[in-house]
């Protein structure tokens, strides 16, 4: 059993795991039938040892699970006396370990919490130490620690490239106490508000919620959203979900209604159209790309394409006849 899943093991069995490791357990116990046999014959171990145990400040855990793991490996006795022996010489043992490693954890100081915020408008990039790439948008803020949980805190948006290690499920928290789960892929996670989005590039990610069984399975080009107590996935409909960080905006076919609110949300602008013009910005449509432009150059290519006006009142962009 791997060391890190064996310190969560140790945490459940002595009632002092957490939500998040419960997931990660839960998840490792489902990745295959050896996995979940494993679990099983520890957690009865655990249950079939002697109630009593002395105080236990120091002890080589390490040490004691290598022989509890040789004995739960060895051939089966022939003799029933034998094997009780062994099984409850084994149990002791791995109850010890497992007492003295909870209560390692309990004690040990927690691993510093580091922060990035990408609050001077621009784009922030960080690599953990597995080898993952988080990059964030503008406005994004997150917490992380250097250990081993790979388990982190995002506020705002982000683009992952979780790096491949499948006894280590990659969690991303949100503050709407939604939770996103993967082994190895690349997506992004948006929340704002209450609401949580996340749109997968590849790879396959779960989406849920803290607490809580529900939740959906995304592969790459589809989109998983949270909010208002709803959990739902589909294809991905937002062609420029990645603009935020190449710079690239595309529009293929799409009304003037439909341009507008994604050029608002790349720009940080508040764009509305008159009450009179609405209608005809619904009819109007077109295709076309932009680059590293600003927002009035992109509104003045689509001015002459189309043939609206604009004016700025205030913060606010008026598209009008």
């Amino acid at each position: 059993m791997d060391t890190y899943i064996y310190e969560i093991v140790a945490k459940q069995l002595s009632s002092q795991s957490s939500p998040e490791e419960e997931v990660i357990l839960q998840q490792w116990r489902d990745a295959s039938a050896e996995n979940e046999a494993e679990y099983q014959k520890t957690r009865q171990i655990w249950q079939d040892a002697p109630g009593h145990l002395p105080q236990q400040k120091q002890f080589d855990t390490a040490a004691a699970w290598n022989k509890v793991d040789r004995a739960l490996h060895q051939a089966a006795p022939v003799r029933t006396i034998r094997m009780a022996t062994i099984k409850y010489a084994a149990a002791a043992v791995l109850l010890i370990a497992l007492t003295a490693g909870a209560w390692w954890l309990a004690s040990r100081p927690s691993l510093k919490v580091q922060e990035l915020a990408a609050n001077d408008g621009k784009i922030k990039s960080l690599e953990l130490s597995d080898k993952s790439m988080i990059t964030l948008r503008p406005g994004a803020r997150i917490k992380y620690s250097e250990g081993a949980e790979r388990v982190v805190e995002l506020e705002g948006e982000a683009f992952f490239e979780v790096a491949v290690d499948p006894h280590h499920p990659f969690v991303v928290k949100t503050p709407n106490q939604s939770i996103v789960e993967v082994l190895g892929t690349s997506f992004t996670v948006k929340t704002v508000d209450a609401h949580t989005t996340v749109i997968v590039t590849s790879g396959k990610v779960k989406l849920g919620m803290e607490n809580d069984t529900s939740s959906v399975i995304l592969t790459s080009g589809q989109k998983g959203v949270w909010g208002d107590g709803q959990l739902s996935s589909a294809d991905n409909d937002e062609p420029n979900f990645m603009a935020w960080k190449t710079g690239i905006l595309q529009f293929n076919d799409q009304s003037l209604v439909e341009i507008l609110p994604q050029l608002a949300d790349f720009y940080g602008k508040v764009i509305r159209i008159e009450d009179s013009y609405q209608a005809t910005a619904t009819q109007q449509k077109a295709t076309i790309s932009f680059q590293d432009q600003s927002c009035d150059e992109v509104l003045h290519e689509l001015q002459l394409l189309l043939g609206f006006n604009y004016r700025q009142e205030g913060d606010t962009i008026v598209i009008s006849k």
